[in-house]
């Protein structure tokens, strides 16, 4: 969750950074906490899966992230188009809390219960 909400906050950054020197740091700054997501997600749904559907648990997850990287540029292409570049990071950073809050609604499991 952490690195979810930092990728957020780095979001809102780097649109209020424009075209300065500072954009570029915020990218690298991004780059760190996105690649910090990948495994946590895997090693979680791995976690929270029968043994036997391990393999397709990982499966639907890549799709769903093949899914996402395939929509996401097109409808960031809209928001920029039409509300202009600095909204599409906006975007971005509201859709990254909104999948941080779905969290919550994750059902406890029977250790996080005990």
């Amino acid at each position: 969750m952490t690195s979810m909400a930092m990728t957020a906050v780095v979001l809102v950054f780097m649109a209020l950074a424009g075209k300065s020197a500072a954009f570029v740091f915020f990218v690298t700054i991004l780059g760190f906490f996105l690649y910090a997501i990948r495994p946590v997600l895997q090693a979680w749904l791995l976690e929270t899966t029968p043994k036997n559907m391990g393999g397709t648990s990982i499966g639907v997850l890549f799709g769903a992230q093949a899914l996402g990287s395939s929509v996401g540029p097109v409808l960031g292409g809209l928001v920029a188009d039409h509300y202009g570049l600095g909204s599409a990071f906006y975007f971005l950073a509201i859709t990254i809390v909104a999948a941080n809050l779905f969290i919550f609604l994750m059902p406890k499991t029977e250790a996080a219960k005990a």
